[in-house]
């Protein structure tokens, strides 16, 4: 019995398939990164940036890690992957991509011809960031290194760190395709620049209207506001801000506060004419991190720096919804609010046109409830 069944599963066994999809990691040219620009002649310029290890000089035995450019000039983005697999001796693999960057120009075109083909094939990596170019992608991919630094590592770390620190939201290739087909939502993503040191840092953040970029930003602590009124808090958050502008000493003039908790509350109101009102109350507990003035042990003194914390991020939050309103874009997602909660306002009144002039009204309440190890 024990011979019949061994020579039974031995049977069954010539019938089982092998790994008839495999793609071997040594065949392949891993793409870590991305850049799409447009072209005077409306062609897309692609950017590719292969991660390949080669042998190191010193000690052949150990390999060396380093970027390989290409690139390609197409209509369409498949277009220029056919032409980027005659020039690669191997499999054009972009399931390991990791950063995604668009252009300036380009984003202000529709995007979504970018992410069609990634969209439509199961190995592409959904995961992978998208940033805006302040200017060209190439001009930053084409730097291959920061330092020590591979330029696509160098703007993942850089992102991912910023996202932590909220100063950009958390969206990828996938995260972004349900908000450029809402119409009630629109997308922000992190906006990068390289300076004349040949370094890549975070300018701020690119505001789109649907699936195009507006051309406005949002800079310094405007990104951090948007992100606490959409309450979107990481794992800190901070602001530096001038409190005691009288002071001769410059430097008890500031305050640097980090954000411990956050509580954003948005109220929509529609009046019988369909007049829609908006207040954005967000309240802010927040922990002193450096107060060269010092007196925080006043009680008077803490009263006085919660209103005028309160009064000059209310300010800053006005200026960043003026902003949201003449880009026409809505980050805040009140359309959504109101698809959910007035169905029967939302369907009488154009959005794109009433959203810029409809009357948003924010207040920041802030309340300082630490200061470190000092009284």
């Amino acid at each position: 019995m024990k011979y019949k069944l061994i020579s039974l599963t031995l049977c069954c066994m010539l019938f089982l398939t092998s790994c008839w999809d495999q793609r071997l990691l040594k065949e392949s040219k891993i793409v870590y990164s991305s850049g799409y620009d447009l072209e005077k002649d409306d062609d897309i310029l692609v950017t590719t940036v292969i991660r390949t290890n080669a042998l190191a000089s010193t000690d052949p035995t150990q390999a060396k890690t380093t970027n390989f450019i290409l690139n390609s000039k197409g209509k369409t983005l498949s277009d220029n992957r056919l032409k980027l697999h005659r020039m690669i001796p191997g499999d054009y693999a972009t399931n390991k991509l990791r950063v995604l960057v668009l252009g300036n120009t380009l984003a202000k075109q529709d995007i979504y011809p970018i992410f069609d083909i990634v969209y439509r094939d199961p190995r592409s990596s959904l995961g992978a960031k998208v940033v805006v170019a302040m200017g060209r992608a190439d001009e930053i991919l084409n730097l291959k290194m920061v330092e020590e630094t591979l330029i696509g590592e160098d703007i993942l770390k850089l992102i991912t760190t910023a996202e932590q620190q909220t100063i950009v939201p958390e969206e990828n290739v996938q995260s972004i395709c349900t908000l450029i087909f809402d119409p009630g939502n629109d997308v922000v993503l992190p906006l990068i620049q390289k300076n004349e040191e040949k370094v890549v840092s975070i300018a701020g953040l690119a505001l789109f209207n649907g699936q195009i970029y507006t051309g406005y930003n949002l800079l310094d602590e405007e990104p951090t506001l948007l992100l606490l009124l959409k309450n979107q808090l990481k794992k800190y958050a901070r602001f530096t801000l001038e409190v005691n502008p009288k002071k001769k000493d410059i430097r008890e003039r500031y305050i640097s506060i980090q954000v411990k908790k956050n509580k954003p509350k948005m109220k929509i109101s529609v009046s019988k004419k369909n007049k829609i009102t908006i207040n954005m109350n967000l309240k802010l507990e927040v922990e002193a991190l450096e107060y060269p003035k010092d007196k925080l042990y006043s009680t008077k003194e803490v009263k006085k720096l919660n209103k005028e914390l309160s009064k000059q991020l209310t300010i800053k939050t006005e200026k960043v919804i003026k902003t949201l309103q003449k880009s026409n874009c809505d980050a805040l997602g009140i359309g959504r609010q109101l698809i959910s909660f007035h169905p029967n306002v939302w369907k009488k009144i154009h959005w794109n046109k009433e959203y810029p002039n409809i009357s948003i009204k924010p207040n920041v309440d802030v309340k300082i409830v630490g200061t470190g190890i000092l009284e």
